[in-house]
């Protein structure tokens, strides 16, 4: 559960910097790079876990990719990606307010 809770945290910042970069000059891309290599780790780590545990070893990738990564990411984008049009909004509403 450890091992999952970190890859979890891993994906949710690897979303948020794909869909806030951050300033010209921010060091948020090398951390997110940084963060891919140690998440590839964690899911080599994860894999052997589990092979341990007596899982089919045909089933295991399908397991960690299908059950926690992929969902995980791509909620996490879809999650941001949402945020960042509200946020997107309320600045041009704002805008449009102090012009008026």
């Amino acid at each position: 559960m450890f091992l999952n809770g970190l890859l979890f945290l891993g994906l949710n910042f690897i979303a948020y910097s794909i869909i806030f970069p951050g300033p010209k000059g921010s060091k948020r891309i090398g951390y997110m790079f940084i963060t891919c290599g140690l998440l590839a780790y964690l899911v080599q780590q994860i894999y052997q876990g589990m092979l341990a545990l007596d899982y089919p070893q045909e089933n295991v990738s399908g397991l960690i990719l299908s059950g926690l990564v992929v969902p995980v990411f791509f909620v996490s984008i879809f999650y941001y990606r949402i945020k960042r049009n509200r946020i997107e909004k309320e600045q041009q509403s704002k805008i449009k307010e102090s012009n008026d």
